[in-house]
């Protein structure tokens, strides 16, 4: 029917770019969701890991440790969830989307970084469940666009310049600078 046509002048910004704007949205929550579970797990395990007759989570360390994996944690649901809003609102574009990525699993990884930490060697076994969550952060940094990607679009939006570049943009540069 007519009505599911895609007209000329809806343009890709309000089609196609919508859904992939929709997908990294999506794909930024599963850094959130992967550092919430990172730090119940570690929360868990420091309260019922005992070492000289004390929880683990009694120690200065530890607990300055579990309270910045909650900060950061905190931050990247807050952030994930007003991008989140906005965009359903119509009122976020992608600088804003791609900044939201890079934040989340940036600081994602340095969550489960110190969960696998405080969990000393059992953070590498699958028996405590950090380990995989250290490998599934490690594809989320990278799915729907590298930290490094996220950032120059963020960067770009701020500056108005681009940095990134095509292969052809760099020839034709190599070029120019032989004249």
């Amino acid at each position: 029917p007519n009505e599911n046509v895609m007209h000329a002048h809806v343009g890709f910004a309000k089609s196609v770019g919508r859904v992939l704007e929709a997908s990294r949205i999506t794909a930024a929550w599963i850094p959130v969701g992967i550092s919430i579970g990172a730090l119940a797990e570690t929360i868990d395990y420091t309260k019922n890991r005992h070492a000289f007759n004390a929880p683990l989570c009694s120690n200065q360390l530890v607990q300055e440790k579990i309270a910045r994996m909650t900060a950061m944690t905190s931050s990247s649901y807050l952030l994930a969830e007003r991008v989140t809003n906005d965009f359903i609102k119509g009122k976020c574009r992608l600088p804003a989307i791609a900044m939201m990525k890079a934040h989340v699993s940036r600081t994602g990884r340095e969550v489960v970084s110190l969960a696998r930490e405080m969990l000393g060697g059992n953070g590498i076994v699958l028996d405590y469940l950090i380990a995989s969550k250290f490998a599934d952060m490690e594809s989320a940094f990278t799915y729907e666009g590298t930290y490094d990607i996220n950032v120059l679009i963020c960067g770009r939006a701020i500056t108005g310049v681009a940095s990134i570049k095509s292969g052809l943009a760099i020839k034709n540069e190599i070029a120019r600078s032989k004249l």
